[in-house]
């Protein structure tokens, strides 16, 4: 009876002490045993989470990059090549001048045999052809008119014809043909002429030019 009543009384003070809360569970602690052997279970060890890096999303500056890097050094080793072949080729052009140079020096001038001089032929002197002859001056007779008409340069008129043949050998020794007009119609001269032309203007125009070389005036003859 006794324990009821303790039992009883011990959970009348629980009640008051809760003052109408819901029970609670209350579980005994774990042993020291228990624990240490909690401890040595192997618990995971959780990681970090790495940080998620984010893609690019503009790749075309890497590629540029790229592609300049790529041209410099194509440019680079143009400029290399053309160097070192403007050097080579350059080095073989002076090296090939001193070794012509050299060459050159070296070997001694050529002796040009002169051979002797062959005697010079001596001219042969040339004779002119004759040139050939010019027809002298001489005295033409004219006894009758031609088909048609003519002009004559008159130097003088004679009645003899034998003084009028004179005077033209005079002519003819200076120089000057000359012509015997014979008496015609009414005429009973003998004319003499130094010129015979075809028309008027050639005999005047002769006429004036030879008018200083006559002491005799000039006159023109159609006939």
């Amino acid at each position: 009876m006794s324990e009821n009543k303790s039992k009883d009384h011990n959970s009348q003070s629980d009640n008051d002490e809760d003052f109408g809360l819901p029970p609670v569970n209350i579980s005994p602690l774990q042993s020291s045993s228990s624990a240490s052997a909690g401890q040595s279970s192997p618990v995971a060890e959780v990681s970090a989470p790495e940080p998620v890096r984010e893609k690019d999303s503009s790749p075309e500056p890497e590629k540029k990059k790229d592609r300049t890097n790529w041209v410099i050094l194509f440019i680079l080793l143009f400029i290399l090549l053309v160097g070192y072949g403007v050097y080579h080729f350059g080095w073989m052009d002076n090296f090939k001048q001193e070794t012509v140079g050299t060459t050159a020096e070296d070997e001694p001038d050529p002796v040009l045999e002169t051979p002797d001089p062959e005697p010079v032929p001596e001219p042969v002197p040339t004779v002119p052809e004759a040139a050939e002859d010019a027809p002298a001056p001489s005295l033409t007779e004219i006894d009758g008119r031609a088909e048609s008409s003519r002009y004559f340069l008159v130097v003088g008129s004679f009645i003899d014809d034998d003084l009028a043949r004179d005077y033209s050998n005079r002519l003819n020794n200076s120089g000057k043909n000359t012509f015997l007009v014979h008496p015609y119609g009414d005429i009973h001269f003998y004319r003499l002429a130094v010129g015979q032309f075809e028309n008027l203007d050639l005999a005047l125009e002769a006429m004036n030019t030879a008018q200083n070389d006559y002491e005799e005036n000039l006159w023109v003859l159609k006939y």
